[in-house]
């Protein structure tokens, strides 16, 4: 299904079947016999006629088509004896609602016949002339203008202001067919068949020339004036986005608005995200019935669909901003969440719609869904969009919503199954078929096997599906045994990208590992201390074996330090006597607990070690300096009460000393004696002056 604007992106839709007509055959009338023998059969002429054809059509701005088709006849059908063969009649298909029908041959009318055919879409409509005999060829020139059918009706042609959807067709043998459409040049082109376009000043002419084998040149076309809508505004939480529809189809604006406004916070919840899409318009056009689906266009900024007031195609397309090319790497695994999220949006809404049903697996179309692609038919698109929507629909849909949206909103962000959810930390890129597979698994629980073996994979994959299965047993065995703490990155992003060889390498150096990881754990949960963050990083962190193998040392020693600063600290904090209390915090053995507690929570091991030893080594000395201490304090309350005493003691000696010794104070003469202090003779009465004693000084 070719279109015009080749650089135009267009995400997925949904492939909707429609009944139209597949070619448009000319009808040929064979004349009878003329002036033959009696006795003598008319004959039968096979092929004996060249066709070329030539058709354009006219698009007008305010919604008219007009057609002009131009056909040459040839009979090459030679006359045999008194037989010959002619042709009085010739037929082609026009629309049922061609209007101003009129047939002409030099420029002169030729009366016209039609009849219905078995398409309601299709009459036949034919013209009389005069014998066509051998050699002798005849130009007919169609003209009529295309009416187009009522919306919604069951016949497909359109036509109004600013938008057209008809067959052009030109019968004729190989090489001599063509069909051109000149339109505005704002007009939007879609067509069946890839035209080439050729714009001069407002005109665009399409042409084509592709040839059918045994019919003509045939296509469906489409035109749509993007000015020329109908609009409504809407707001549906911070979104807004604009309407657009054929002028005067109310209908199909409240169908739009209704489904979008209720709709849209549906399908945000069910992807546990907010709209992400890049859209500002959704518009109802013709084109959806010409080329059999509708789509999501993130190039131009709008959703495209069809007239039918069809909620499952609304929401499938809606659903296409979350999945897309983007997000999801294979088609069908888009056009799948897409349908089956849409379902559940109208399940909830307790809207219309009917599911698709599981197509055979060996039927027409079938094909493993890894292997579709764009393109291939139209059997082989109704088996893609029926498969895709079973296969997910099995996947996921007997989760509830909140598991459902896990898995899906694990998906959109592009997780890894063997990451935490929600971690960003480690990307790998669009999500596909496999990384899906494991998200089911993983986020939901679902063993998709045996459905992506029946379904989805090919001949090689289905051997990667052994391989994984044998793979996710042991990284499951070894995940628990390792207790809480994630598997290693390196066996992760071998998981993620499902290389299983690598895993392997990675499963043998892990198995012993996980081990010491768990004895770790029990260690510190044992003790309360806890396992060093940069410890456990060491081990979840690992990207290659070797760095496993440099954990692989650091984990036992690791439980060994986080034993010794254990029972250093409990040598500390345990209940002792007095003495001992006394010793510990004058050696500061708590300090030293703490730093060798703080530097096992930092990882510093070595730093960690010797400050348990060191709290060890001061827990053991505590007793004997307590009771120096205790002495030492003693003695020295003796001495401080002693030397004062006996320096008081001593002082009361000296001065008792002092006072009981008899000493000569003063010498003094007695009153009434004349002279300075002495008898009447000269004396002083104590004897003569050498029998004086000086006085000593007195002593106070």
């Amino acid at each position: 299904m070719a279109r015009t604007d080749q650089t135009e992106r267009r995400r997925g839709g949904r492939f909707v079947r429609r009944t139209m007509t597949t070619l448009l055959v000319a009808g040929l009338a064979l004349a009878g016999l003329v002036a033959v023998p009696a006795g003598v059969a008319p004959a039968a002429a096979a092929g004996g006629i060249t066709e070329e054809s030539h058709a354009r059509y006219v698009v007008s701005k305010k919604g008219k088509v007009t057609a002009t088709v131009t056909t040459t006849i040839t009979n090459v059908t030679p006359d045999r004896g008194n037989t010959y063969y002619y042709w009085d009649a010739y037929g082609i298909g026009v629309p049922s609602s061609a209007k101003n029908l009129r047939a002409s041959s030099g420029g002169v009318d030729l009366r016209i016949s039609t009849v219905d055919s078995e398409d309601p879409n299709i009459r036949w409509a034919t013209a009389g002339f005069s014998p066509l005999r051998y050699g002798r060829s005849r130009t007919i020139e169609w003209t009529y203008t295309i009416a187009g059918d009522p919306i919604r009706s069951d016949r497909w042609a359109r036509v109004g202001p600013g938008y057209g959807t008809f067959a052009v067709f030109a019968y004729g043998d190989e090489g001599r067919t063509s069909v051109e459409v000149d339109a505005p040049s704002s007009m939007t082109f879609d067509a069946t068949a890839r035209f080439t376009p050729d714009t001069e000043g407002k005109r665009t002419v399409y042409s084509l020339d592709d040839h059918i084998e045994d019919v003509g040149t045939w296509a469906v076309v489409s035109l749509r004036d993007h000015e020329r809508s109908d609009e409504r505004e809407i707001e549906v939480g911070d979104t807004s986005l604009t309407l657009q529809a054929f002028r005067g189809d109310d209908a199909w604006l409240y169908f739009a608005a209704d489904r979008v406004s209720q709709g849209l916070p549906v399908i945000e919840g069910l992807t546990g995200s907010d709209w992400p899409g890049d859209i500002e318009v959704i518009r109802e056009d013709v084109s959806p019935q010409v080329l059999g689906y509708a789509w999501y266009d993130e190039t131009g900024r709008e959703i495209v669909l069809a007239e039918d007031l069809d909620e499952a195609t609304l929401f499938h397309e809606l659903g296409h901003a979350w999945f897309n090319e983007d997000t999801v790497r294979e088609r069908w695994l888009s056009e799948g969440l897409t349908e089956v999220t849409a379902f559940r949006v109208i399940d909830s809404l307790d809207g219309k719609g009917t599911p698709r049903k599981a197509p055979k697996r060996d039927g027409k179309g079938a094909v493993a869904l890894n292997k579709w692609s764009d393109g291939g038919g139209e059997a082989r698109e109704t088996y893609g969009y029926a498969a895709s929507y079973t296969v997910v629909e099995k996947l996921l849909g007997d989760l509830d919503d909140e598991t459902f949206t896990e898995v899906v909103r694990s998906a959109v962000a592009g997780e890894s199954a063997y990451e935490p959810a929600g971690s960003t930390e480690h990307r790998f890129g669009t999500v596909d078929w496999k990384r899906f597979l494991d998200l089911a698994a993983e986020r939901g629980g679902v063993d998709g096997t045996k459905v992506f073996r029946q379904w989805v994979a090919t001949g090689p994959q289905k051997k990667q599906l052994a391989e994984r299965a044998d793979a996710r047993a042991e990284y499951e065995r070894l995940d628990a045994a390792d207790g809480d703490w994630a598997a290693p990155y390196t066996l992760r992003r071998a998981m993620t990208v499902w290389d299983y060889d690598e895993a392997g390498e990675v499963f043998e150096v892990l198995d012993p590992l996980t081990v010491e990881a768990s004895a770790l754990q029990e260690a510190a949960a044992r003790t309360g201390l806890g396992v060093p963050d940069s410890i456990r990083a060491a081990y979840e962190d690992a990207g290659s074996v070797s760095d496993l193998t440099e954990v692989g040392d650091l984990l036992p020693r690791t439980t060994d330090t986080l034993e010794q600063v254990h029972a250093a600290t409990e040598a500390v904090a345990a209940d002792r006597d007095p003495v001992t209390e006394l010793g510990e915090r004058v050696l500061a053995a708590e300090a030293s607990a703490t730093e060798a507690a703080e530097a096992l929570a930092s990882g510093d091991l070595d730093r960690a070690q010797l400050a348990a030893t060191e709290t060890t080594e001061r827990a053991d000395r505590a007793l004997w300096v307590g009771i120096a201490l205790v002495i030492g304090a003693l003695v020295g309350l003796a001495l401080l009460v002693l030397v004062p005493w006996l320096v008081v003691r001593r002082r009361r000696r000296r001065r008792a000393a002092v006072l009981t010794e008899p000493r000569v104070v003063a010498v003094v003469a007695a009153p009434g004696v004349d002279g300075e202090g002495t008898d009447g003779d000269g004396t002083d009465g104590q004897g003569t002056d050498a029998e004086r004693v000086p006085a000593e000084p007195s002593v106070s």
